[in-house]
């Protein structure tokens, strides 16, 4: 019996395992078209896409500080649809924070998160309120015309869930970054921040400074290959122009030769030659 004990007590360790790694899962929910792709990309890469593309799952990772240890922050982009119910279960199960997007200027994408934060609180239970969760406003660099939803109706929604809120702009970069670290700071378990240590901040910082002398660098041969092309330009615009004019000259003598050879009148100095030869013959 207590060898058998002892191997139930491997198992339970084994199975409660992917819990203690260093991942840090937060999920973002919300329907399609409200920027939730936007808003992960900002972060992550620091860029901004126009244009739409409907996403299934993405999953992005950015190094953070967990516990003064360095840990992975795992950011996963849901679909915006509801045709994947068992992959939406998956990842609330799974998720350690959850980031709830609408659009200020669609009521209707605010009021598709109602059944995704009550399957939130079904599937995590009591744990709930330890949870971080925020509701976001996104799009809001747009204008008060095209809204419908105001701040005031976000934050009173917010407090009837019983979670925080605030409103971003992924194209303006507008509370991106603190949105991500303000969930951050919302977690009671652990000590998570996007602030690595002093070793890995010297790291990054001497790594940014090689890739911007990297680029510098490629950026000055740049230009001097576009003055080089420049020069090279006007030097074959320099021998086009002597060209067109020796051309030119040649075919000024050409038509003179022409002009003596149909018995025009020869110019002045050789006239005057003939006629002193007339006179001695006279």
């Amino acid at each position: 019996m207590g060898e058998m004990d002892r191997n139930n007590k491997k198992i339970l360790q084994n199975i409660k395992m992917p819990e203690q790694s260093n991942d840090y899962r937060v999920v973002v929910f919300g329907a399609g078209g409200v920027g939730k792709s936007s808003l992960v990309l900002r972060f992550i890469k620091g860029t901004f896409r126009e244009s739409y593309i409907p996403t299934i799952e993405d999953t992005y990772r950015q190094v953070i500080s967990c516990n003064k240890n360095i840990c992975t922050l795992q950011i996963t982009d849901t679909t915006g649809s509801h045709q994947f119910p068992a992959m939406q279960r998956l990842s609330i199960t799974k998720g350690h924070a959850f980031i709830l997007v609408y659009s200020v200027c669609s009521k209707q994408s605010l009021e598709e998160l109602r059944p995704i934060w009550s399957l939130i609180r079904e599937l995590k239970g009591e744990e709930i309120s330890q949870i971080p969760v925020m509701l976001v406003g996104n799009k809001c660099d747009e204008s008060e015309d095209l809204r419908e939803v105001t701040n005031i109706e976000g934050q009173t929604e917010a407090a009837t869930w019983g979670v925080s809120f605030m409103e971003t702009s992924a194209k303006e970069n507008h509370n991106v970054t603190e949105l991500f670290q303000e969930l951050l700071n919302m977690e009671k378990n652990r000590n998570v921040s996007l602030q690595l240590d002093g070793k890995n901040k010297k790291k990054n910082k001497k790594k940014m400074m090689k890739e911007q002398a990297k680029e510098e660098k490629l950026l000055k041969e740049k230009k001097e290959k576009q003055l080089q092309r420049e020069k090279e330009k006007g030097k074959e615009k320099d021998k086009d122009k002597e060209k067109q004019s020796k051309e030119k000259e040649k075919g000024k003598e050409g038509k003179e030769k022409a002009a003596a050879g149909n018995g025009q009148p020869a110019p002045a100095g050789e006239g005057s030659g003939t006629l002193k030869e007339k006179c001695k013959v006279m």
